[in-house]
This record gives C-alpha cells, sequence and structure tokens, in this order.
C-alpha cells in the first residue's frame, strides 16, 4: 500500500522522484512485441485535440495561459511520449504506488500533489496569485488524485496550472515567457528543478529550449496551419 505520506512531504519538498517500471515487463515488452511500444501517430493525437477543444479552452482560460501552447504541448508529449502501454497500464500502476503519468496531458501524480499545494502556498516563490487558489484542491488521498487525472478535463487543469507556475515565475524573476512556447514547453518537460543540483532552474534574458521545446515550437506553427482561415 502506498503510503500517503510520500505526497503529503510533497508541500513541503520538491517534485524529482522519477518512474520505475517492472523491469521484466519491459523485457517482455521490447522483445517481444517492439511494434506496439510506437509512440502515438500524429493524426490520430490531432482528432484528440479536436475533440478536447473545449476542454482544452476551459483550462486556458481558466489559468490564463496561452490554447495553441497548450496544444503544441500536449502534441508533442503524446507523438513522442505516449504509447499502448500509458494507456493500459498507467492506472494499474498508479495503484501499486508508482509515481505514473496519468491522463489525457500525461501529468505525473507527485507532479499533480505538488500544483495542488503550490496553489494554495502563498509563501512559495512557485505561487502563482490568490486568482488560482481553489481550483484544484489540495487531494487526500492517492487515489484521489489519480481519480482527478483520469478526468480529461481536470487532468488539462493541471497541465494549465503547471504552465501558469512556470510562467510566473519566470515573470517574477523579470523575465517573461508568455510568448516563449519553446520555452515554456522545455521547462514543462524537463521541470522546474535542476536534475543535478535540485534548485531552481533560474530565469534569464536568453533562455535555449531543449528537443521537446524545439519540437513544441515546429508544432505550434503546425497546427496554427491547420486552422480554419477565419477571413
Amino acid at each position: 500500500m502506498m503510503k500517503y505520506a510520500i505526497y503529503e512531504s510533497m508541500c513541503r519538498g520538491r517534485s524529482r522522484a522519477s518512474l520505475t517500471l517492472p523491469k521484466m515487463f519491459f523485457v517482455i515488452a521490447i522483445s517481444v512485441l517492439p511494434f506496439l511500444l510506437h509512440a502515438e501517430h500524429p493524426d490520430s493525437t490531432i482528432m484528440k485535440l479536436e475533440n478536447q477543444k473545449s476542454n482544452i479552452a476551459y483550462a486556458s482560460k481558466i489559468f490564463d495561459i496561452n490554447f495553441d501552447y497548450l496544444k503544441s504541448i500536449i502534441y508533442v508529449e503524446r507523438t513522442n511520449n505516449y504509447n499502448w502501454q500509458d494507456e493500459y497500464f498507467d492506472d494499474y500502476l498508479a495503484k501499486k504506488g508508482q509515481n505514473s503519468s496519468i491522463g489525457f496531458c500525461q501529468v505525473k501524480m507527485k507532479t499533480a500533489y505538488w500544483i495542488e499545494c503550490l496553489l494554495v502556498d502563498s509563501t512559495s516563490e512557485f505561487y502563482p496569485g490568490k486568482k488560482y487558489e481553489g481550483i484544484l484542491p489540495v487531494s487526500q488521498s492517492p487515489q484521489e488524485i489519480i481519480d482527478k487525472l483520469e478526468d480529461d478535463r481536470t487532468n488539462l487543469l493541471y497541465a494549465s496550472a503547471y504552465m501558469r507556475i512556470i510562467q510566473s515565475y519566470w515573470e517574477s524573476k523579470g523575465f517573461s515567457i508568455d510568448d516563449r512556447v519553446d520555452i515554456i514547453a522545455t521547462i514543462f518537460s524537463y521541470g522546474i528543478f535542476n536534475r543535478s543540483t535540485g534548485e531552481p532552474l533560474k530565469p534569464n534574458a536568453n533562455p535555449k529550449p531543449n528537443w521537446f521545446g524545439s519540437e513544441a515550437l515546429k508544432a505550434y506553427r503546425m497546427l496554427l496551419l491547420q486552422q480554419p482561415n477565419k477571413n
């Protein structure tokens, strides 16, 4: 049984844990079913983004982030990091105590709890503002987090909240990245903390994107071109 204390400690610390999957499962899956390990097909992702359009718009509005930026980040995540295993096994592994990535935007459980804590912690340097308090109440159990993340609309709220935390943090340090989908996506994928030192990444005037951020910028431009001409 997963101890809730692990999640409770996230309010006082940082979300840096990574998911450790059963080794034997991967040996079997990779050796016997390699063709199933491909990420989601772009056409399928685009169709799902269209189906979730109203939920994406809702989440974007609630946390004051760019609708098309959110779509682009989801597109890159699903077409690069999402496959059949995520759809069928993440929920099972989460209930077994793993820090699974769950749902439409593949939000990690501990990241979700960390977000909930930050939205009510006005003493944190990552606190995005009173306006966003209460939108995602602090969960009282791991199962509650799982249930929230399995709902597409709520899952999108977590992704939007994470983007808002990233953007507000950089803004508070004097560097706006509101018009830099590549940098928002870079931090979204890598995390707010340096993986070597555990210290927050330092906002600066000339940030560079990683591969995920570069792909998000490409996706943003591609998805814009696919939108109907409003003229």
